[in-house]
C-alpha cells in the first residue's frame, strides 16, 4: 500500500473514532455514567502522592490505562478522540502504525493498578483503535496510600479523599496492613470515626481505663470490623448488592442491628442480623423473586396455612460455635397474667439457671387502648418481679398488634420460645393450645417450650420422641447438648412405624454417645405414637419431653391433626418442641 492510501485509510480511522466518540459523549449524557479520563493533576492533589520509583520498559495493558497527564479533554475513557485538533499527530502515529514502524515505548505513571499517560496519547489512541490489547511503556511507579483500581472514574474521586482522611486520622494501613476498608459513599467515612469513638468509649468504661486512639482502632477493626466481615465473606453476602463493597454493607447492618434492638428493647449482635437484613434487602434477582413470591402467597394463602422454615433453621440462625455451652441464650417468654403463664415462667427460669439465660418477657395489646396498654404494663412488671425472686435475668417488652405475628417476628431473635397462650374463637378445630400457638409453633423457626401441666418440673430426666424427622434430628442435637452440659439423663424412645425402626434408633444412640457420657437407655415400641410418649412418660418418670415438630404442612395437620396435638392435649409435663 503507497503512502497515499495508508494515509487516506488512517482519514478513515479517524473520523471513524471522531464520530463513536462523539455517540458515546451522548449515551454517557443520557445514561450519566462518566466516560471520562481521569486528569492526573486531580488524582495526585487528592491522594497526596508520596514517591515515585522508575520501573523500566515493560508491556501495559492498554485497558487499566485510565488517564492522563495534561491531556484529559482530548480523549475519552477508551482513547477515541475527542477534538479535531488531534488530527495532524493522530494520522502521523496512525500512517507509521500502517506502515509497520516500530514506534518509541510511551511514558506512563502507575498509580497502584491503574496507568496515567504522561507522553504518547495519540500513539494509545491509535493501539486502541487497531486492537492491539498490551502497549509497550517506560513506566514510573507513583506510591499512594490510598488503592487505585483500574475501575476508577472521575467521580470517584471524593470517595478517595474521604478515604484518606480516614487512614490518615486512624493510620489503619500502617496498623493493620492488610485492611481493605472501601466505601462507595464519602460521607461514610465519618460513620466509621464515629463508631470507633464510641466503641472506644465503651471499651474504656468496660476495661476501666482510656485506650490510646491506636489501641481504640486496631480493637474496633479486630473485634466488631473484622467478624462482620468474616461473616460477610462466609456467606457470600456481597454478591446480593452488586456495585457495593464489604464496608457499605458492614455499615448497613450495623445501622440494622441498632434499629432492631431499638424496636425490640435488646441487644442484637450484628452476626445474626447479617442474613435477615440480605433476605429484607438484598437487590440480586434471587432476592427479588423471593420477596415478590413471599408476597403474592401472603395474598392468596391464609397465615395459617403458610408452610413454616426448614427444620434446623434455628442452628444456622442463631447457634455459634463458639457458643456450644450454652444453645439457649435468650428465651423469649409470652405472658398475658393468666396463671398458665406463670407456670410456663417458672418452667423456663429452669432452662435459664442452666444456660446463663435472659429471659425476655413479652405482652402483644391487641389494642392501643390505654386500657390495654395499662393492662400490658402491670403484667410486665409482674412479670419483672418474678424473674427477680426466681433468680434469673429478665427485659420486657410491650408490642400492640396481632399476638401471634408479633411473637413469631421476635422469635427471630430468640433461641427458645416460651408459650402457653389461646384465643377464644379460632378458626380452626380446638387445639390444646390454642390457634396463637398452633401458628407460633408451626411458622417460628425456633424450639417452643410448652407448659400444659400444672406443676414446675426440675428437668433431670428428659425423654426424647425419635422418628429420624429433620425436625426430629434437632431435638436429637438439643438432647445431647443437655446429657453434655446439664448432665441430665437422657432416654430415647422410637415408636414403630413410617420412617422409624430400630436402625433409627441405633443411629441416634450412637450420636448420644458421643459425649462421652453414661449410655443412655433406650426403647422401642410398638402403637400409637401418641399413646406410646404418654405411657413411656409415666413409666420413666421423666420430666421433659423433646419432640420433633409438626410434621404435615398446616392444611393436611388441620385435617389429620398430628402426634404434637395428641400429646399436649394430655401431658400433665412441659414438652420442648424442636423445629
Amino acid at each position: 500500500m503507497n503512502q497515499r492510501s495508508l494515509l487516506s485509510s488512517a482519514r478513515e480511522d479517524f473520523s471513524r473514532a471522531l464520530r463513536t466518540a462523539s455517540m458515546r459523549r451522548l449515551w454517557t449524557s443520557l445514561t450519566g455514567k462518566n466516560d471520562d479520563l481521569i486528569p492526573f493533576e486531580d488524582l495526585k492533589s487528592t491522594l497526596g502522592l508520596i514517591s515515585q520509583h522508575y520501573r523500566g520498559v515493560q508491556p501495559v495493558p492498554l485497558d487499566k490505562i485510565i488517564g492522563s497527564l495534561g491531556r484529559s479533554r482530548d480523549f475519552d475513557r477508551i482513547f477515541l478522540p475527542t477534538q479535531k485538533h488531534s488530527r495532524g499527530k493522530w494520522l502521523s502515529v496512525a500512517t507509521a502504525y500502517k506502515e509497520g514502524v516500530t514506534l518509541p515505548p510511551v511514558s506512563l505513571y502507575k498509580v497502584g493498578d491503574a496507568y496515567f499517560v504522561v507522553d504518547g496519547h495519540h500513539r494509545v489512541s491509535v493501539a486502541r483503535q487497531n486492537g492491539q490489547t498490551f502497549i509497550d511503556a517506560e513506566v514510573i511507579e507513583v506510591q499512594s496510600r490510598v488503592p487505585v483500581t483500574a475501575d476508577l472514574t472521575v467521580d470517584d474521586l471524593d470517595v478517595l479523599a474521604a478515604y484518606r482522611d480516614f487512614l490518615e486520622k486512624t493510620k489503619l494501613d500502617v496498623l493493620r496492613p492488610d485492611q481493605d476498608i472501601r466505601l462507595t459513599m464519602p460521607g461514610d467515612y465519618l460513620k466509621l470515626l464515629d463508631h470507633i469513638r464510641v466503641h472506644k468509649y465503651f471499651v474504656d468504661r468496660e476495661q476501666s481505663r482510656e485506650l490510646s486512639w491506636e489501641e481504640a482502632v486496631t480493637h474496633w477493626y479486630d473485634y466488631v470490623y473484622m467478624p462482620l466481615v468474616r461473616t460477610i465473606r462466609k456467606k457470600k453476602l456481597l454478591k446480593d448488592f452488586p456495585g457495593h463493597t464489604e464496608a457499605d454493607l458492614y455499615l448497613w447492618i450495623i445501622e440494622h442491628a441498632y434499629y432492631l434492638s431499638q424496636r425490640f428493647g435488646q441487644s442484637i449482635a450484628p452476626w445474626e442480623v447479617a442474613k435477615d437484613f440480605v433476605m429484607r434487602f438484598g437487590r440480586s434477582p434471587r432476592r427479588l423473586l423471593a420477596r415478590l413470591k413471599q408476597r403474592l402467597l401472603g395474598l392468596i394463602v391464609p397465615e395459617e396455612l403458610e408452610p413454616g422454615p426448614p427444620a434446623g433453621a434455628w442452628r444456622e440462625e442463631r447457634v455459634e460455635l463458639s457458643e456450644a455451652q450454652h444453645l439457649f441464650r435468650d428465651i423469649l417468654v409470652t405472658v398475658t397474667g393468666a396463671e398458665s403463664g406463670w407456670r410456663a415462667l417458672a418452667q423456663a427460669a429452669e432452662f435459664a439457671r442452666r444456660e446463663d439465660s435472659v429471659l425476655r418477657g413479652l405482652h402483644v395489646a391487641t389494642s392501643d387502648s390505654e386500657e390495654a396498654l395499662a393492662h400490658g404494663r402491670q403484667v410486665l412488671e409482674e412479670f419483672a418481679s418474678r424473674c427477680q425472686s426466681l433468680g434469673v435475668k429478665a427485659t420486657t417488652s410491650l408490642a400492640i398488634g396481632d399476638v401471634a405475628q408479633q411473637i413469631i417476628e421476635r422469635a427471630r431473635w430468640a433461641d427458645m420460645v416460651v408459650i402457653n397462650q389461646r384465643v377464644v374463637h379460632g378458626r380452626w378445630a380446638e387445639r390444646p393450645l390454642g390457634t396463637i400457638f398452633q401458628m407460633v409453633a408451626t411458622r417460628a423457626a425456633r424450639p417452643i417450650l410448652a407448659v400444659p401441666g400444672t406443676h414446675i418440673t426440675p428437668l433431670q430426666k428428659v425423654l426424647l420422641a425419635y422418628d429420624g424427622s429433620p425436625k426430629s434430628r434437632e431435638a436429637l442435637f438439643v438432647l445431647r447438648h443437655m446429657i453434655s452440659c446439664w448432665n441430665v439423663q437422657g432416654l430415647l424412645l422410637t415408636v414403630e412405624g413410617g420412617r422409624a425402626n430400630r436402625e433409627t434408633l441405633e443411629q441416634a444412640w450412637r450420636y448420644l454417645q458421643e459425649t462421652g457420657g453414661p449410655p443412655a437407655p433406650t426403647r422401642y415400641e410398638l402403637g400409637a405414637p401418641g399413646e406410646v410418649i404418654l405411657r413411656v412418660m409415666e413409666e420413666e418418670k421423666a420430666d421433659l419431653l423433646l419432640l420433633g415438630g409438626y410434621s404435615y404442612q398446616p392444611l393436611l395437620k388441620a385435617l389429620l391433626g398430628s402426634t404434637v396435638d395428641r400429646v399436649l392435649r394430655e401431658a400433665w409435663f412441659p414438652v420442648l418442641i424442636c423445629q
